[in-house]
């Protein structure tokens, strides 16, 4: 049997970051405008029921570049709380002319989130993820999961995505939500063929000047990856 070149996931995070944050220099208002935006979130946190934690700035970086490269038009979210991984996504599709549909719920909380772009946000406010499931009409390409799934919900989810579909996972370290989705989504047959990408590590991210932290995790189809001769 010939021999094959093996990519590992941990081979791959870090060529995965380097392209998604390949157009820093070329993008630093937009990191600007988005990181205010994202602090004046903090002000929602006065109208939450459930006051609980949030994404770092880097983190939310994160979710803006793979949103921006990918362009999905329609977004799952699970986990609105104040709104600053829902308003990362948002932005990135603003900023590259390609406005979509994201849905958004939360089970705990009920607050507007203060949005006017052609980007359409859909919360579902004190909804369950299986409640806000039964509701979306239609596949959706990305799903970023920032509360933790059920058992229950993956009936419901398999029905809204493809084998293309990208998830982003937030939490994922240790035995936090985001590994224990994880888990629950490798029962699915349409992401046999995904490939993870841990999260950029405080190393790698040093490097490139960020100070926070990031715990985003990214679960890609293998057909969204390709070989090329230049680049």
């Amino acid at each position: 049997m010939p021999a094959k070149v093996k990519l590992s996931s941990r081979l791959l995070t870090d060529v995965f970051w380097s392209i998604m944050f390949q157009k820093d220099e070329e993008l630093l208002s937009e990191k600007a405008a988005l990181f205010q935006g994202l602090a004046r979130l903090d002000d929602l946190r006065a109208e939450a029921d459930y006051n609980t934690g949030s994404i770092s700035p880097v983190a939310a970086w994160s979710l803006y570049n793979v949103v921006r490269h990918f362009r999905p038009k329609r977004i799952i979210e699970v986990g609105t709380f104040i709104g600053k991984s829902t308003m990362s996504m948002a932005t990135a599709l603003e900023d590259q002319k390609a406005p979509g549909d994201i849905f958004t719920c939360d089970g705990s909380n009920d607050i507007k989130l203060p949005w006017e772009g052609r980007t359409r946000i859909h919360q579902f406010p004190k909804t369950t993820s299986g409640e806000m499931f039964k509701a979306i009409d239609a596949p959706c390409d990305l799903v970023f999961l920032d509360g933790r799934l059920k058992k229950q919900d993956l009936e419901l989810l398999d029905g809204l995505v493809s084998e293309e579909t990208i998830f982003i996972l937030d939490d994922f370290e240790g035995m936090e939500k985001g590994v224990i989705n994880l888990t629950l989504l490798m029962a699915m047959e349409k992401l046999r063929n995904h490939f993870l990408i841990y999260p950029a590590s405080a190393g790698w991210l040093a490097k490139r000047g960020y100070t926070s932290h990031s715990v985003t995790a990214v679960l890609i189809p293998t057909s969204r990856f390709a070989f090329t001769k230049q680049g």
